[in-house]
């Protein structure tokens, strides 16, 4: 994104997860006030063994007992509402930045997946969850509260310096060890954060073509490819976790050993006359509560690095694809349906090799314009060009003037319509599906429905519209999900239509119906591409288009494009040597249906 917020001190981009953290800066700041009064709080309980074994033990006055431990109750119950203060409002913050960022995730991971035809984009969400969790978690004010580890040290250096030497010391070993736990894990926890998304992403896969991996016993294999990911990611954490164990386990053991020294060092004050017993005891107290958010920190450092690791990859998804293609895109008017090729090229997203080279046509509006070819020759990728999925490489493609890359999404839900080749449907009800996931209005969904013919179909259903449907189109079979996705493209009247193989699973039944829908959209004007090897169908269309080896080879009226192809049969059946119609230097091999 290139109009990136400026960080006035560096001048570097603000990346676009601080820019929206900058958002709660107030809270933040709260929080930091809050941390603050915590942590001078924490001095009530060694202040008052101190005030018990140098006052009132010398004294005797139980007056002066019972004042202390009432303010000291008191502070302490402060105490208790300003940690349960600062935690809720983490948490809050924790939740308003995980809601108010889920839309642009999901978006940017949904352009992502268009923009490199990946087939996971639930890894995003995921990570900003991560981050979410790891800010509202309790083990993150370990790092406000590090900051007052040296004003701890320096209380006991008031003290005296010698104790003030030796808390010095620790803190300094202790946070030594920190850092040796960031290095020594960072590696293995990436790499086993790496091995894990695979993993996952290769299990994701799986369970969305379960059927196919069960009837050619391909489970085995799978489960063999998935144990070795899996197995690698585990290998990494046990490493990582190993390592940090024994760092714990090293700092636990120093600061016992540092709280030893420290009492040992004030009991030799004591005995020097140096010190009072109280100091001794605030002292070891205090420089127990100045290494505790060190040693917290430690324990939190593997939840810091994978949430660190999550924001660096939301970061960058946000960075990559967070521009909206559509922010700035005109509110255009319901089209007339004329489109126009000029030159048109497009290369798969991920890929190299242009696809579709050098198409040029034009579609008169309300016109059915069937597309044939042999399987490979870029019907599909044109498609997915001409339903602005694929971007054009070179060239350009318009509807009535205005690049397809111009169509708001708003605009498409409206005024587009297309059925893909791989039908999917969405978990909810068919009403939902046919009114593309938008609340469903009654009539204009079964006025879809009854264009594409599969109403008599739908009513059939136990709950009729409002049957459910489950992940993929479960609990409906493959020509009733043909025909649900058909009527999803006719959805409110749209004025450009694309039907990609559209009778691949129908029966008789619902050919027939998809014969009709095809006379109903050249008498509702609606400009329409077919894709299709069907003659029946073929014979419904306006003009016919030939690709092949990407290219455009023939485009042409009906009657025409079809007797090109019937001339070489029928020569072929009187004797004669077939002469190749004009166009493509490789002869073109395409089988009809009837």
């Amino acid at each position: 994104m290139n109009d990136q917020p400026k960080n006035p001190e560096t001048e570097r981009p603000v990346t676009p997860l601080r820019a929206a953290l900058n958002q709660y800066r107030g809270g933040f700041a709260a929080i930091a006030g809050f941390s603050s009064l915590v942590n001078i709080l924490m001095l009530v309980s060694p202040v008052y063994m101190l005030q018990m074994y140098d006052r009132v033990l010398t004294s005797g006055s139980g007056e002066t007992l019972a004042m202390l431990t009432l303010i000291a109750v008191f502070l302490l119950v402060c105490f208790g509402f300003l940690e349960w203060v600062r935690q809720r409002l983490m948490q809050r913050i924790a939740l308003a930045l995980g809601l108010n960022m889920a839309n642009d995730v999901l978006a940017s991971a949904f352009r992502s997946n268009l923009a490199s035809q990946q087939q996971s984009s639930t890894q995003p969400v995921r990570d900003l969850d991560s981050i979410r969790q790891f800010m509202g978690s309790p083990t993150i004010f370990a790092f406000f509260d590090i900051p007052w580890t040296p004003i701890f040290t320096a209380v006991i250096f008031i003290f005296h310096p010698l104790l003030g030497a030796v808390a010095t010391f620790g803190a300094l070993v202790i946070f030594t060890l920190g850092m040796l736990a960031e290095f020594r894990s960072r590696l293995p926890m990436r790499a086993a954060a790496i091995e894990g998304l695979q993993s996952h992403q290769l299990l994701e896969s799986s369970m969305r073509n379960s059927d196919a991996l069960k009837a050619m016993g391909m489970f085995e294999g799978l489960m063999d490819r998935w144990r070795g990911r899996h197995r690698r990611s585990a290998a990494f954490q046990s490493a990582a976790a190993g390592r940090l164990s024994a760092l714990l386990a090293s700092t636990k053991a120093f600061r016992f050993s540092v709280q030893v020294g420290i009492l040992g060092t004030g009991a030799y004050l004591v005995l020097q006359g140096d010190l009072t017993p109280g100091m001794m005891i605030a002292g070891s107290i205090i420089m127990g509560r100045a290494l505790q958010p060190i040693e917290q920190g430690i324990t939190a450092w593997r939840g810091f690095v994978g949430a660190r690791q999550a924001w660096r990859r939301v970061n960058a998804l946000l960075e990559g694809f967070g521009a909206d293609p559509d922010a700035d895109a005109t509110d255009l008017p319901r089209p007339e349906g004329k489109v126009e090729a000029e030159n048109l090229s497009t290369v798969p997203p991920g890929g190299e090799t242009p696809v579709v080279r050098g198409v040029n046509f034009t579609l008169q509006s309300g016109t059915l314009t069937g597309l044939i070819g042999p399987s490979g020759s870029g019907k599909s990728s044109l498609a997915s060009v001409m339903m602005g999925v694929w971007p054009p490489s070179e060239g350009a493609l318009r509807l009535d003037g205005a690049s397809i890359d111009g169509w708001s999404d708003y605009l498409r839900l409206k005024h587009f319509g297309y059925l893909p080749q791989t039908v999917e449907l969405f978990e909810g009800t068919v009403a939902e599906n046919i009114s593309r996931l938008q609340e469903p209005e009654a009539e204009a969904v079964i006025a879809a429905a009854q264009m594409a013919g599969c109403h008599d179909v739908i009513m059939r259903l136990p709950g009729n519209y409002s049957s459910p449907i489950g992940a993929g189109g479960r609990g409906l079979s493959a020509g009733q999900r043909q025909r649900v996705a058909l009527a999803r493209a006719l959805y409110d009247d749209p004025a450009f239509i694309v039907l990609d193989e559209p009778d691949s699973n129908l029966d008789s039944e619902g050919q027939e119906a998809l014969a009709q829908v095809l006379d109903t959209l050249r008498e509702r004007r609606i400009t329409t591409v077919l894709i299709t090897h069907n003659i029946r169908l073929l014979r419904r269309v306006d003009r016919i288009g030939v690709m092949n080896e990407g290219q455009l080879v023939n485009f042409g009226p009906r009657d025409e494009v079809l007797g090109q192809f019937a001339k070489p049969k029928a020569q072929a059946r009187a004797g004669r040597p077939a002469q190749q119609p004009a166009g493509p230097a490789k002869p073109i091999q395409v089988k009809y249906t009837q």
